[in-house]
């Protein structure tokens, strides 16, 4: 890595932050140097640095105390979670470059202890969806409701606002929730985050015994069998290109529509990140946890199913 290293954690989560600071404490920075860690926080969060943090804290007042600290430095930055306005200040007294793309890559590499956590984000997710009596449910958001209050209620957190898709909403990739009554079929795509960790979870269900669902149950069974397919050739691949080529493939054997979106992506303290999983894509995919998402849409209907993955560059288990 590049020293020194600047990250800032203002009002929303920083991943990078997290993952080199280990705590998460608003309006804070981190400066990591070669051979220790400094957090400079606000007076209002010095008892709670003070406890969680692991190194040096100092309490700064404003943008000088950064000054006294970096003038005149070469600093490397997250780019991706630094304001055009902080960049801006920053180079008054040093020189920032950004090197997210790096830090990225290094958060790709995930540890034992996260993939503990990912899985158990997982398996809390799992049980959620299980859970759902949907004979009870009317509208979409009926089921939304539901599963934020068993996340709730699980000690957990949403990693990301739940999809919860009948019939012809269900052709929309990113829809939003909305109070429409529940049809033929159901597409749900939640997770929960455990410890800062998150998953990513997509499932159809099948409300009634329609002519019009067995062709959905017929087709929603080949993209389980195609994401399989893809975790058990998982380890014939280095790269995020390769995952891409070999789910393209599956889908024409299968002869279902070209895919409009990602076969997946990273997923670890962001619900996307490193690697990517594009045809362009150089990313190393060994030691990563993936979420692996094959999906239809049709103008009536759309289908997907997606699971949270680890491949240790042997082998890959679906958590």
């Amino acid at each position: 890595m590049h020293f020194p290293i600047l990250l800032y954690r203002g009002e929303q989560f920083n991943a990078n932050f997290y993952y080199f600071s280990k705590c998460d404490i608003d309006h804070a920075f981190l400066l990591i140097e070669e051979t220790s860690k400094t957090l400079l926080v606000p007076k209002l969060n010095e008892a709670l640095a003070r406890e969680q943090f692991d190194g040096k804290v100092i309490v700064y007042e404003a943008i000088e105390t950064l000054k006294k600290e970096l003038k005149g430095r070469k600093i490397f930055i997250d780019g991706s979670a630094t304001s055009m306005r902080l960049f801006e200040k920053l180079g008054e007294f040093c020189k920032p470059k950004d090197i997210s793309a790096e830090l990225n890559a290094i958060r790709a590499i995930k540890k034992e202890e996260e993939v503990v956590k990912i899985e158990k984000a997982a398996k809390i997710t799992k049980k959620i969806l299980d859970s759902v009596d949907f004979a009870k449910m009317r509208t979409e958001n009926d089921v939304k409701k539901v599963l934020l209050i068993e996340t709730l209620e699980m000690g957990c957190e949403p990693a990301f606002e739940p999809i919860v898709a009948t019939d012809r909403n269900s052709s929309f990739p990113h829809y939003r929730s909305g109070d429409v009554k529940l049809g033929d079929s159901l597409l749900i795509d939640y997770a929960v985050k455990y410890e800062h960790y998150c998953a990513d979870l997509t499932r159809c269900f099948f409300l009634n015994n329609s002519i019009e669902n067995k062709k959905r149950e017929e087709n929603y069974n080949s993209l389980i069998e195609i994401t399989k397919k893809i975790v058990a050739n998982l380890k014939n691949f280095k790269t995020g290109k390769d995952v891409a080529f070999c789910s393209e493939k599956l889908i024409k054997e299968y002869r279902l529509p070209k895919l409009i979106h990602a076969i997946g992506h990273g997923i670890g303290l962001e619900v996307h990140e490193s690697p990517k999983l594009g045809k362009k894509s150089k990313d190393r995919i060994a030691r990563s946890a993936l979420a692996i998402e094959p999906a239809i849409y049709f103008k009536d209907y759309g289908l997907r199913y997606e699971e949270t993955i680890y491949f240790d560059g042997k082998i890959a288990r679906i958590l």
